[in-house]
């Protein structure tokens, strides 16, 4: 792993990590104090701000981080790309937004007040430039506002959400942090790009593909939004609730890795460019490997605590998120690899085409399974449906790939940790068993399982490690 590579990776996972650390000191809070049918609230009203937002940004997330990082070091060409891509932008952001006014106008879900409040949401899909220092590699300047912004936002949360009364104010702390991690970007502009007025042409060159790779965007909303939405109208609001927690806690962990893919894209896609095959599959399983190490951890250990967790962390009137947790805890190394597999080598190859159906495959099998599901099993219903779904992602990407690079070896040296994960796993609720009927289930017993499973997740890696020639040197895959 370059320097570069590492210095942006430190800097994005370090604003993941306050991700992570943001909803374990404020979901306990918001929990107890909203109650789960304003939690389903918040989720449904969320979900559906995201789709406009989703449609004012399209697919320039990918699109425009692949376009700029092709450029290479050449100011002026990136200054005509980024300036043609943003016009291209404005273009379809401009009448999403005014179409988000007539929807609020004419009677939203939850209200005009939430409605308002989540404006601000749909109205930075106007100015958002991010794309722009992803694909520069320049994690710093991005990284710094988002750490600003997402302080705003739990500092209000904790000084002015009293009730369930006040869910206007938590919608206003995640929509004001996302519309001014926007604006704070655009000062900065000049130290990368020259202002150069793009004719139409090379307006209009950007949205072909942009809207190629807005079809996976999507069909990937279709089970990390739509289900939300589906949820909310089928089985209720409190079934809504149930469900944002379960996932929002199961895949906090989530935001390491979608760091490294984040990180990974603009710097594949210029080994990839230059040819550098061999070098880059050789870091994409490296990648791969890293990144499941992390995520069997991650997924064993959440199942293995989600009975103690879901009673002491959220509170009374949660309980049956004990049952979706460990549901949802089996897409983390799921999706891990299909972040490496679609997001760090497909993308970077412009194999837009195939990971597009990968996506729509998903989508196709959760909105299915959803409406056979969910009106009888609720929130588990949609947690199964995500599993699923996720599953269909990364079966389709393996096939698509199966001839350039070495699935085999890349899921022979993850399969031990799969071991590893279950010895864990194990040794978690033996703990759990044992000392439940000394201390109860508080919070103790749960610092206890979490620092007793990562104990015995790290004692096997490294004796893996140290008595595994396979594994005794460089992350290698020769």
């Amino acid at each position: 792993m370059s320097k570069s590579v590492k210095r942006n990776f430190i800097w994005n996972s370090a604003y993941q990590l306050l991700l992570i650390l943001t909803p374990i000191l404020t979901t306990p809070y918001l929990s107890r104090v909203l109650g789960p049918e304003k939690v389903g609230l918040y989720s449904y009203t969320y979900s559906v701000s995201s789709y406009f937002t989703m449609f004012g940004i399209l697919g320039m997330a990918q699109h425009g981080v692949r376009a700029i990082a092709q450029t290479g070091g050449d100011r002026t060409k990136r200054s005509h790309v980024f300036w043609s891509a943003w016009f291209s932008q404005l273009c379809v952001a401009g009448p999403v937004s005014i179409i988000y006014v007539v929807y609020v106008a004419f009677g939203s879900v939850g209200g005009p007040v939430l409605g308002i409040v989540w404006a601000l949401q749909v109205f930075s899909s106007l100015i958002d430039v991010s794309w722009l220092y992803f694909g520069i590699e320049e994690f710093r300047l991005p990284t710094m506002r988002s750490f600003i912004t997402k302080l705003i936002g739990v500092l209000a949360i904790f000084l002015f959400v009293r009730g369930p009364q006040d869910l206007w104010i938590y919608c206003l702390s995640i929509s004001g942090a996302t519309f001014l991690n926007a604006l704070l970007l655009l000062p900065f502009l000049n130290r990368y790009v020259d202002f150069v007025l793009p004719t139409w042409r090379e307006v209009r060159v950007h949205f072909l593909p942009n809207l190629r790779l807005f079809a996976p965007v999507v069909a990937i909303s279709l089970y990390t939004s739509l289900d939300k939405i589906m949820l909310g109208q089928i089985s209720g609001m409190r079934q809504a609730g149930f469900y944002e927690y379960s996932e929002k806690l199961s895949k906090m962990p989530m935001a390491l890795i979608t760091a490294m893919g984040t990180v990974m894209l603009p710097h594949m896609t210029a080994k990839l460019s230059k040819g550098n095959d061999g070098n880059a599959i050789i870091l994409l399983g490296n990648s791969l490997l890293c990144m499941e190490i992390a995520a069997m951890c991650m997924a064993f250990g959440i199942a293995a605590i989600s009975p103690e967790f879901s009673v002491v962390f959220l509170g009374p009137g949660y309980e049956q998120c004990m049952y979706i947790m460990p549901i949802i805890s089996i897409v983390i190394p799921i999706i891990s690899a299909s972040n490496v597999i679609g997001v760090q080598y497909m993308l970077p190859k412009c194999m837009d085409a195939c990971y597009t159906l990968s996506v729509c495959a998903g989508a196709g099998i959760n909105v299915l399974l959803n409406l056979v599901l969910l009106p009888f099993a609720g929130a588990i219903g949609a947690a199964v449906a995500t599993v699923a779904a996720e599953i269909a992602v990364l079966s389709v990407q393996c096939f698509a790939v199966r001839r350039d690079l070495p699935l085999q070896a890349f899921f022979n040296r993850v399969f031990p940790f799969i071991c590893i994960g279950t010895v864990m796993y194990c040794c978690v609720r033996f703990v759990a068993m044992s000392l439940d009927g000394i201390f109860g289930v508080c919070w103790l017993l749960l610092a206890i399982e979490v620092l007793s499973g990562f104990a015995v997740y790290a004692l096997l890696c490294a004796i893996l490690f140290v008595f595994h020639k396979r594994f005794n040197k460089s992350f290698d895959l020769k």
